[in-house]
């Protein structure tokens, strides 16, 4: 017996040009197994993976919940047709993307700080600076579509960017020259243009500070100083918008950031051409910086939550200006027809491992996008160590390992779970670190304390943030050098022998720096 450790999850989004076979194949276990077929002539359907990729992402943080809710403004008829998932036999879901976007207005509202910042976590301490300009960028973007948004709240958060400029910050900053060669340069944090152009948007321009970055612009990154001159647009400063506009976008070769303001060329690239969008849209440069984003994005191994949500922002918002299409097409499986396409989106559920063909006519577009999910059949997963390593271990309340004669019914056991960044990766932030019980051990206490009985975890390390489920442990930390320890207690409620998923650690804004182990099996006599 197992839990649904490791779903699988595999997505494909195509143009129709012709006729189109699809042999939708998978080894997914029939049980739990959802699939789905959507046509659309839509030129966001060509987006279709990331926006699914976005409102399907597991975890919380400020930033992802802002990730999660933005697209969702422009392009929530797309967002509710992804969002209609089924299993066989089963209704499928009802999603409202307004709903969605109004509860992520009140969670962003409730992470309000003494100081008018937002902090990181849900109930946390502490502050990202950030994903704080991100939030208002959202909300003031989400007020101006109509929707509900606290104006006290908004303007503390306003009031806080305002007080952050003031300090002139700057930070170290390593990246690549066109001959592969590592460098590093003081420049201003980019947390700062960002913020000065979200104040822009809501009304409150910056002169000082404007004149500041605009009179010191080699402390600018490319992005950054795009960022700047649609400011100066945003305030009606044509003049100085042209200025300090560079005449083409010429992104930086650097590594991704983990945390701060995660910085990535594709980032970066995608927030330089939403901000000309919104100053100037009929620019030159918006066609030739929309090419090469969409192509970097199509050939990246793997996308973070901001790449894909300024993404989607950018190249969506161009997306829904291009012309018309009157295709149709009718839809086959196995050789009968189970749906007609005329112009409203269609989603057909169930197409997996079935022959499916679409036939098409009409002029313009047609897209298609599928997806399947479900749990392998072979359930082997990968164990590897790739810049960090997380171990589990069982324990007794002794703090001996459990024996392999295995652990009795009703036995209280403590989970000790250590974390440890590699020398070559150093500290890395926002890792997730993720334990799913097997069927026959249950949570019992996932903030273990000091007791008589249990005094060798008063070292333990505390997570950032923690998140308890039913079957599952997820907590959030900075992986460094040193390792970390982490313990919880379960209790094992059934006999049995049960299948054990690998522990999980994964760098939320980096997919390199990874780890999984562990996998086997418990047995509960």
């Amino acid at each position: 017996i197992s839990r649904e450790r490791w779903p699988v999850d595999r997505k494909s989004v195509r143009r129709l040009s012709a006729p189109a076979a699809l042999n939708l194949r998978t080894d997914f276990l029939s049980t739990g197994q959802r699939s789905r077929l959507m046509l659309s002539r839509s030129p966001l359907t060509q987006f279709s993976k990331d926006l699914s990729y976005l409102l399907e992402y597991p975890y919380g943080c400020l930033e992802q919940t802002v990730s999660a809710a933005f697209p969702q403004l422009y392009f929530g008829d797309l967002a509710a047709s992804l969002a209609q998932k089924t299993s066989a036999g089963r209704k499928p879901q009802r999603y409202n993307p307004n709903y969605n976007v109004q509860e992520a207005i009140r969670k962003i509202e409730s992470m309000q700080l003494y100081n008018g910042s937002l902090s990181y976590w849900p109930g946390g301490d502490y502050d990202n600076w950030w994903a704080t300009a991100y939030a208002a960028h959202f909300l003031l973007e989400a007020k101006q579509a109509g929707f509900a948004v606290n104006q006290s709240t908004l303007n503390k958060v306003l009031s806080y960017l305002q007080l952050r400029l003031k300090k002139r910050e700057t930070e170290a900053y390593q990246y690549f020259t066109v001959d592969g060669l590592a460098r590093q340069r003081i420049i201003a944090k980019r947390e700062i243009t960002y913020s000065l152009y979200v104040l822009a948007l809501s009304g409150r321009q910056d002169a000082v500070a404007l004149n500041y970055y605009k009179a010191n612009r080699p402390l600018l990154t490319p992005d950054a100083r795009f960022l700047l001159a649609c400011t100066y647009a945003l305030g009606g400063q044509q003049r100085a918008f042209r200025e300090v506009l560079p005449t083409q976008f010429t992104p930086e070769k650097a590594p991704r950031e983990l945390g701060d303001s995660f910085a990535s060329p594709i980032r970066d690239e995608a927030l330089a051409l939403n901000a000309l969008l919104e100053a100037d849209p009929t620019n030159p440069q918006v066609t030739s910086i929309a090419r090469q984003l969409s192509r970097q994005m199509r050939v990246a191994p793997y996308l973070n939550t901001q790449e894909r949500a300024f993404g989607l922002l950018a190249l969506g918002k161009i997306a829904r200006k291009s012309q018309a299409s009157t295709a149709v097409a009718t839809l086959l499986a196995d050789g009968k027809e189970i749906g007609k396409f005329t112009g409203k989106d269609l989603t057909v559920n169930n197409v997996a491992n079935r022959k499916i063909t679409i036939k098409a006519s009409g002029a313009g577009a047609l897209y298609y996008f599928w997806e399947a999910e479900g749990i392998s059949a072979g359930g082997r997963v990968q164990e590897e160590d790739s810049y960090l390593k997380v171990r589990r271990q069982f324990l007794t309340r002794t703090g001996q390992p459990v024996g392999a004669a295995g652990i009795k019914q009703n036995d209280l056991v403590v989970v000790k779970l250590t974390l440890q960044a590699a020398d070559a990766a150093g500290e890395v932030k926002n890792v997730a670190v993720t334990d799913l019980l097997p069927a026959g051990l249950e949570i019992e206490n996932p903030r273990l304390g000091v007791t008589r009985e249990i005094a060798f975890v008063a070292n333990a390390d505390q997570p950032d943030y923690l998140d308890v489920r039913d079957d599952r442990l997820n907590l959030f930390t900075t992986a460094t050098t040193k390792p970390k320890v982490f313990y919880y207690l379960v209790r094992a409620v059934s006999k049995g022998t049960f299948k054990l998923g690998p522990v999980s650690a994964d760098a939320m804004y980096n997919a390199e720096y990874h780890s999984y182990n562990g996998a086997g099996v418990v047995r509960v006599r």
